[in-house]
């Protein structure tokens, strides 16, 4: 299979995303708020680190993260929504 990416990136990547993966099992077992607010926000800091690698081969990628987002909210809404009628 063809990667997207060229291997440096796809190398990058994959870092970023078992660190991502490393931090949100860190979050999990987190015993006390701060420690969970700390490990989200790694997390958080390396998924925009991967999304900025992608952005600036493929301009636009992060708009549609965003848009795609925000579909997500939308029909997660609808669905509490009907749950309740």
């Amino acid at each position: 299979m063809k990667s997207l990416f060229d291997q440096e990136t796809t190398e990058a990547l994959q870092q970023l995303c078992d660190e991502t993966c490393e931090a949100m099992q860190l979050a999990r077992k987190s015993p006390e708020l701060d420690d969970l607010s700390a490990c989200l926000a790694v997390a958080l800091l390396k998924i925009g680190l991967a999304t900025g690698f992608i952005e600036q081969r493929y301009p636009g990628f992060a708009k549609e993260i965003e848009v795609k987002r925000q579909r997500v909210i939308a029909a997660l809404a609808a669905e509490q929504q009907q749950q309740k009628h």
